[in-house]
């Protein structure tokens, strides 16, 4: 989470130059392993992030139950990022989870 809150605020646009070494913090002891409860307790969403590799590793990660498609809409429109997840490499079955009923079971629509 340290990581995205630096990358979005710019920190590698004012310094080009920066390289960062990630690792792993040291926690307490869970009851699962951190991947168990992203898969088990975390949506993602694609607005703002329309990029087919990511949306695809996201899939893979978390599972095709748990990415969500989004977009700010009225207040933001981008026909090519429409473009891009309507060209998704994934069955038909796995488009209607990501475009409809993923978010009809999150939010009981």
């Amino acid at each position: 989470m340290h990581l995205l809150r630096i990358i979005t605020a710019g920190l590698f646009d004012r310094f080009p130059n920066l390289r960062i070494c990630v690792g792993r913090e040291n926690t307490l002891k869970l009851e699962k392993k951190p991947s168990d409860y992203l898969r088990e307790k975390c949506y993602v969403t694609t607005s703002g992030m329309p990029w087919t590799d990511a949306i695809l590793y996201c899939q893979n990660v978390l599972g095709m139950d748990r990415v969500l498609y989004a977009m700010d809409y009225p207040y933001q429109f981008v026909a090519d990022e429409v473009r891009e997840q309507d060209n998704l490499p994934i069955s038909l079955e796995d488009k209607r989870r990501f475009f409809q009923t993923n978010a009809e079971t999150v939010f009981k629509l």
